[in-house]
């Protein structure tokens, strides 16, 4: 208990000025004082309130928010790790530091924004390194660069567990004439590079190694392109390379006539050294050797992007030798790479295949803007509850429509299905305003694929294999927590604290200081909620966001805006026009005036076309005779004026929302300019001020002292009220 003098203050003129405030666990009965102190007559005025202040929030009139009597609010944050469950947070639960801080927990952060998730279309890679003998952190979206072979690419993922990396690298123009290889060794002049995993595939190119042209320092070859007739094209990133070089077996075609382009039959002057298997040139073709019959060579004609033709008897015929498998346009073999932003290292380890190092479109992710750092979605989780939009607006998604399904590669394989449920979508993909959208609830499946959608449901085309997998949390865990009732130290980066058997750490800059209280009534007409503020709270102001108190159990919190302007009546309505289409036209958004916000219904009467308007949420930030406007367009556009109206008022005093902490209704004055004689005093005895609850003055001169008297004690009377949740 405390006793005697609990307050005093003596305050300028015409100033409301706070006198005296109760804690929201205690009672006081007191006697307030107020003395004249001046040799003139003076007034006074006092008021008992039953807050701090009454915030106007965001919301249509009537609201369907939540307040009441006994709930605390905050936006105090804290951002923790581990994350804790929705129902492992239980309200009021008592939070002590290591550090002395002292709070209750108000309940998890959920953030019920649209997730938007810009999507691009690009060519990626994988490949791996020594993971165990990576050093530092790498950073998605940095370059990367070779130590030995100066490549560069942008690294988009890595799975340090396995040492898989996911990157992005230039093609090599068709134009140019230096190109990477994996290795330089059984390499030489002369030497033809295949770009091709099958010998029998069409539009390939060769390519030929020029004298000098193999730079063993970086790995660097200086070539000729499109040699044996073939086409140069681009080279990606990884390509596979057949090496072929001239063997010292060589004869002459014996035929007796020309060799046509359609003969399989090669007869040799001497087919001694031609082995099945291998390969042949003549000119510009090459040739596959199935058989070696005496002087007979059964061929396959037209091989590596080369064409079967015509060739003259006696024409020189040369074996080839297999001199091995090179990845061009590619990182030297064991080299290391290094992380241009993070500074990490890590040296290669792939192993030399027989095909290209897997390189294609896929969908990459930036979770911040469409010009942020893209990722490779791998691993990633989709939480309960969140909607998720997918933006395709960027012009690399032409063609390829994002879309989700149960199975890998949904609709590209032969039995998956496009999964549709809670799922928007709209535009076309690399149009500005296209996107997927999806809402998570308990029903979404565990686990969703996203896919490229192919021309034809369930054959796969060259959409195939743009997409990854996602995991659904169902319960999921939140990293940032709202706490109330604050005291002792100041919460601190890496401060520590139990709950429920965890031990959880607040993360560095993981303190966002807000202000808290409690309510004590909320007129759900007007949104206006009536608060105290508690301890050493600051007064909240316009633009902050509170959270409601839902009643029903594990029911969600719903943020509303702190405003001001909030229209309130509407008058001046355009007048009548019989070209103005008759209907009802509900939640529409007039443009104009200095607010935002304002949504009204209007219903338009036959024949007359007479519109009568009726407010459905105020908005914000209105002045009093704003001028509005709804298009006719909106109005079934018939062809009328477009119909103006005007916000008649915002209201006045508590309708305006009297963020003010010194704001008095003016049912709440217990003493309204009271005359005092010169140097004289008067009492206001029995008065009893609640949990909450404060007095307020105001004096006509600058010569009025006021004191309050009287005892504290504990009181349970203002009951919290706070949402509950199950626990299991």
């Amino acid at each position: 208990m405390t006793a005697g003098r609990l307050a005093a203050v003596k305050p300028g003129a015409t100033t409301s000025t706070s006198l005296y405030r109760c804690n929201i666990d205690n009672t006081a009965s007191t006697v307030m004082t107020a003395t004249n102190q001046s040799s003139g007559a003076l007034t006074y005025r006092a008021a008992l309130r039953d807050y701090d202040q009454i915030l106007q929030v965001d919301g249509d009139e009537t609201t369907a928010l939540q307040f009441a009597k006994g709930n605390p609010i905050s936006s105090y944050k804290l951002k923790i790790t581990p994350g804790i469950a929705f129902n492992g947070a239980i309200p009021g639960a008592d939070i002590a530091t290591t550090n002395g801080s002292v709070a209750k927990l108000l309940d998890v952060y959920k953030d019920t924004t649209v997730l938007t998730r810009y999507v691009k279309v690009e060519k990626n890679y994988s490949t791996t390194v020594d993971n165990a003998n990576l050093t530092g952190i790498p950073a998605v979206g940095e370059p990367l660069t070779g130590g030995t072979s100066a490549l560069t690419s942008t690294l988009r993922n890595i799975d340090t567990d396995t040492g898989t990396f996911y990157a992005t690298g230039p093609d090599v123009a068709s134009g140019s004439t230096t190109v990477n290889v994996s290795r330089n060794t059984g390499l030489a002049d002369n030497a033809r590079l295949m770009l091709s995993t099958q010998a029998a595939t069409t539009g390939t190119e060769i390519i030929s190694i020029d004298a000098s042209g193999i730079n063993t320092t970086n790995n660097q070859l200086t070539v000729t392109r499109g040699v044996y007739g073939t086409t140069a094209s681009a080279i990606p990133f990884g390509a596979f390379a057949k090496c072929f070089i001239d063997s010292a077996t060589t004869s002459t075609i014996n035929e007796g006539g020309t060799f046509a382009a359609g003969d399989t039959t090669l007869t040799l002057a001497d087919a001694t050294g031609f082995l099945e298997g291998g390969y042949v040139f003549i000119g510009n073709e090459v040739l596959n050797v199935t058989a070696v019959a005496g002087n007979d060579l059964t061929v396959v004609r037209g091989q590596y992007g080369t064409s079967a033709i015509n060739h003259n008897d006696g024409a020189t015929v040369t074996a080839m030798t297999d001199a091995g498998d090179y990845h061009l346009n590619f990182w030297t073999e064991g080299e290391t790479i290094t992380g241009g932003t993070s500074g990490f290292t890590a040296p290669l380890n792939y192993s030399q295949g027989a095909g290209n190092i897997p390189n294609q479109d896929r969908f990459i992710i930036s979770e911040t803007t469409a010009g942020g750092t893209y990722s490779l979605y791998l691993n990633q989780t989709l939480n309960n509850e969140r909607t998720y939009k997918f933006d395709q607006s960027d012009s690399s998604n032409t063609g390829h429509p994002f879309r989700l399904s149960e199975a890998e590669d949904g609709t590209q394989s032969l039995t998956g299905t496009e999964y549709t449920t809670d799922v928007t979508k709209v535009g076309t993909p690399g149009q500005a305003g296209s996107y997927l959208q999806i809402l998570i609830t308990d029903n979404t499946p565990l686990s969703l694929a996203s896919y490229a959608e192919p021309a034809v449901a369930n054959t796969a085309d060259s959409n195939s294999g743009f997409g990854w997998t996602m995991s659904v949390a169902l319960s999921p865990v939140y990293e940032e927590i709202f706490i109330y009732k604050i005291s002792g130290e100041a919460f601190a980066a890496a401060d520590q604290f139990t709950l429920g058997g965890t031990t959880y750490t607040i993360q560095a800059s993981g303190v966002t200081v807000g202000k808290w209280g409690f309510v004590h009534d909320f007129d759900a007409t007007n949104n206006l909620v009536k608060i105290s503020l508690d301890g050493a709270s600051a007064a909240f102001a316009v633009g902050d966001i509170i959270y409601d108190t839902p009643t029903l159990l594990d029911a969600n919190r719903t943020a509303s805006e702190i405003v001001s302007g909030k229209g309130k009546t509407l008058d001046t309505i355009g007048a009548a026009n019989a070209s103005r289409t008759e209907g009802t036209y509900n939640g529409l958004l007039p443009t104009g005036g200095n607010g935002s916000g304002l949504k009204v219904n209007i219903s338009v009467a036959a024949s007359t076309g007479a519109a009568t308007v009726t407010l459905v949420n105020g908005g914000k930030d209105y002045q009093a005779a704003d001028t509005v406007t709804v298009t006719d367009a909106n109005l079934g556009g018939g062809g009328a004026p477009n119909l103006t109206f005007n916000v008649a008022s915002i209201g006045t005093g508590n309708a305006v929302g009297a963020t003010a902490t010194t704001f008095v209704n003016a049912e709440d004055y217990i003493a309204y300019d009271d005359a005092l004689a010169a140097n004289t005093a008067e009492r206001i005895t029995g008065l009893v001020v609640g949990p909450g609850q404060n007095i307020i003055v105001y004096s006509s001169a600058a010569d009025i002292s006021y004191n309050v008297t009287g005892f504290e004690s504990a009181s349970e009377d203002y009951v919290q009220v706070l949402n509950t949740k199950s626990t299991t």
